[in-house]
């Protein structure tokens, strides 16, 4: 009994202090790693009409990267897309707009969008 005395001290000393010095729950490596971007337009209805890879209703988001990946200001273009809606650039189906979104937001999607260019 004397021998367990000092190891039930220990555990009960290194308990107490494993509580002490609990740290607030910081964000998983997953969570850090979504972009914006990615974020805005997961919880948006884009992904009604397009897909990262498959051409749906509307072009996937590779190929609208790839198509415009020679425009300086494709992010830009792009945004204002998202914002006002449009038709004629990939076929008969227009896009709906989306005036809610905000050109600051728009702009993050339209740049998750291109970088898959690089995917």
């Amino acid at each position: 009994m004397k021998k367990l005395l000092p190891l039930i001290l220990i555990l009960v000393f290194s308990c107490q202090t494993a509580k002490e010095n609990k740290i607030e729950s910081q964000p998983t490596l997953q969570e850090e790693a979504i972009p914006k971007g990615q974020a805005l337009l997961e919880s948006s209805d884009c992904q009604t009409c397009h897909h990262a890879k498959n051409n749906l209703i509307g072009p996937s988001y590779t190929a609208v990267a790839m198509r415009y990946q020679q425009m300086d200001t494709a992010a830009q273009y792009l945004a204002g897309k998202i914002i006002a809606g449009g038709s004629g650039n990939w076929g008969d189906v227009s896009m709906l707009p989306h005036p809610d979104i905000t050109n600051e937001d728009a702009l993050e999607i339209a740049r998750y969008i291109m970088s898959f260019q690089q995917k």
